[in-house]
């Protein structure tokens, strides 16, 4: 009897622990330590890098050193890159932090037009700049995708 009570003891715990696991509910990337469920046709292309149907998104964690020059110098290459593009000043939020940005649209070679949301700030304590590259202009937020929703809010 005290061997079946002292295997019990012994197994339940991680008996309990098998029960109260969840199973894995699909891919997932991580953005500023929250883990975010990827949507259906989206795929991780890296660590800081996910490709969707309809957009794409790419996030920098940086020092705040670099958050002072680097945001505008990424703008930069992007407006030499692509001709003709046009640049607004974005007011946002990334993770409810307020954040600055840039709202950037071109046309593209196959004749259609990308816009670009280039948005930076401290999310959860850490300097990050976001690219978000979509197929439409999102005006509000309600019109971004609903992943990068998670993450980036305008204040439209």
């Amino acid at each position: 009897m005290k061997k079946l009570l002292l295997l019990f003891f012994l197994l339940a715990p991680g008996w309990v622990i098998a029960q109260t696991t969840a199973p894995a509910a699909g891919p997932t990337i991580n953005f500023c330590g929250l883990d975010l469920a990827l949507t259906p046709g989206c795929t991780p292309e890296s660590k800081y890098s996910v490709r969707c149907q309809d957009y794409q998104m790419t996030w920098m964690y940086l020092d705040y050193n670099m958050m002072r020059t680097f945001p505008e110098q990424f703008a930069q290459q992007i407006q030499k890159k692509h001709k003709h593009t046009e640049r607004q000043p974005l007011d946002c939020f990334i993770m409810n932090s307020p954040s600055k940005g840039f709202r950037l649209s071109y046309p593209t070679e196959a004749g259609g037009m990308a816009y670009e949301l280039i948005a930076y700030g401290v999310a959860n304590g850490q300097p990050v700049m976001i690219q978000l590259t979509l197929t439409t202009d999102p005006d509000k937020t309600a019109d971004l995708p609903e992943l990068p929703r998670q993450i980036v809010r305008l204040s439209k």
